[in-house]
C-alpha cells in the first residue's frame, strides 16, 4: 500500500484534495476558507506534479500544498468576508406576510410597540420608520411591510383594504 501511494503521489494529492472540496462544500457549506484553499491547492499541487512541473515527493507535495493554501487564503480572504456580510435590509421584504392587513388590539407608536397572535404565533408590531410620529389605536388597521424574526414592521392602512 505504503509503495502503492508513493508511486500515485501526485494522484493521491489530487484526490485528496477533491476530498477536501466534497466535505467544504457539500457537509460545510462553504463556511471554512481552510478547507476551500487546502482542498484547491492540493488539487493544483498534484497537477503541477501530474505535468512535471513539480516534483512527485511527500515532502513537495505538503509544501506546494502548504503554500498553495497559505497564499489561496490571503487573496481570497477580503472577497470571501465580503461575500459573508452582504448588504442586508433593516426589513426583509421578501416574504407572504407583506401586505398583509391586520387589526390593532391594542395602541401601538413608535416608542410602545404593540403585539398580535397571527398563525399561532405571538408577533411584535413596530412601526415603520416613515410613520414615526403615527399614534395608532385599538381597532385602526396595519398593513406589514416587513418582516424580521417574530416582528412585523407595520403602517397605517388605506380604510379601501379588508382584513385577513
Amino acid at each position: 500500500m505504503h509503495n502503492w501511494f508513493t508511486t500515485h503521489l501526485a494522484e493521491m494529492t489530487m484526490i485528496i484534495g477533491l476530498l477536501l472540496l466534497v466535505v467544504e462544500v457539500w457537509l460545510l457549506g462553504l463556511s471554512t476558507i481552510v478547507l476551500l484553499a487546502t482542498g484547491v491547492a492540493a488539487v493544483l499541487a498534484g497537477l503541477l506534479a501530474m505535468l512535471g512541473v513539480l516534483p512527485e515527493t511527500i515532502t513537495v507535495m505538503f509544501s506546494a500544498t502548504g503554500i498553495g493554501a497559505g497564499l489561496l487564503t490571503a487573496a481570497l480572504w477580503q472577497p470571501l468576508k465580503r461575500l459573508q456580510r452582504g448588504a442586508r435590509s433593516p426589513d426583509n421584504t421578501h416574504s407572504d406576510f407583506i401586505g398583509l392587513t391586520l387589526t390593532l388590539t391594542e395602541p401601538l407608536t413608535s416608542a410602545h410597540p404593540a403585539t398580535t397572535k397571527y398563525s399561532g404565533v405571538t408577533w411584535q408590531l413596530v412601526l415603520s420608520g416613515s410613520c414615526h410620529d403615527a399614534s395608532l389605536q385599538a381597532g385602526d388597521k396595519v398593513r406589514v411591510i416587513g418582516v424580521d424574526v417574530g416582528r412585523f414592521t407595520v403602517e397605517p392602512a388605506g380604510e379601501a383594504e379588508s382584513s385577513h
